[in-house]
């Protein structure tokens, strides 16, 4: 039987990790952005990088995030889980839909991120903050400016 090798993450503190476990026949899943205030709101940047996966395939493998019941621009309640000691967002999840959750990307361990590298959608254009189409003509740092 094909086995696939699962994606990994965790949050900034490595108190809490995970794992998805994806059907082998399956392509990695394709990065959506989401440019919705509510989104924005909860990862504290300008959009989020999501990977929309079936809710049964992601396993908190060391501890359990916090959840908090919070509105979305959609208008579904959503559920979000965080870590509770270092903030990082993990999830949402939509109130109408038990069938997916929605990853957020930045928790990806690097090889998990390196196989989920391609976007596939960005979603809530009309929420998209007029600056990020600046990014591509801005100087980019190898590392940090000190």
């Amino acid at each position: 039987m094909a086995t696939t090798t699962p994606l990994t993450g965790g949050c900034l503190c490595q108190k809490i990790t995970y794992r998805v476990d994806l059907p082998p026949t399956e392509p990695a899943p394709k990065i959506i952005l989401c440019h919705c205030t509510s989104c924005k709101r909860y990862t504290g940047s300008a959009f989020s990088s999501n990977l929309i996966v079936p809710a049964a395939a992601l396993v908190f493998t060391t501890d359990t995030p916090k959840l908090y019941l919070g509105h979305s621009d959609r208008g579904p309640p959503v559920r979000r889980q965080f870590c509770a000691d270092c903030g990082t967002p993990f999830t949402s999840q939509p109130g109408d839909n038990d069938e997916i959750i929605i990853l957020k990307t930045g928790t990806l361990d690097e090889a998990s991120r390196v196989r989920c590298g391609e976007v596939g959608l960005a979603i809530w254009g009309r929420s998209k903050e007029a600056w990020l189409d600046q990014i591509g003509r801005v100087r980019c740092l190898e590392t940090s400016m000190g």
